[in-house]
């Protein structure tokens, strides 16, 4: 498990966190599905998914979930906009950059 370093601190559950801890090595398929989902939900269009920076950022916040199951995508919403850049970055680099294919 990783952690991502915030530039700016959130409030989670009450709390005034620095690093969320996120972990893209055991998320599923489904997890994967699960996140297209809440972006529908949420209203939130996606385009192709290799280069659409807003599925990245909910691949992000599925992985922080998965590292703790008490940090919600809600919670990761309110990180700045460049830290939301940066962890979205990290997804896209993990799921379609660092491909061995």
């Amino acid at each position: 498990m990783e952690v991502f370093k915030l530039t700016k601190p959130i409030m989670v559950n009450g709390e005034e966190v620095k690093e969320l801890p996120y972990d893209f090595e055991n998320m599923s398929a489904k997890d994967k599905i699960d996140v297209g989902k809440e972006m529908k939900a949420a209203g939130v269009p996606m385009s192709v998914a290799e280069i659409d920076s807003d599925y990245h950022f909910y691949l992000f916040a599925k992985a922080v979930s998965k590292a703790n199951a008490a940090i919600t995508t809600a919670d990761v919403m309110r990180m700045s906009a460049k830290d939301a850049d940066r962890a979205a970055a990290l997804a896209r680099n993990f799921f379609y950059l660092n491909s061995e294919e």
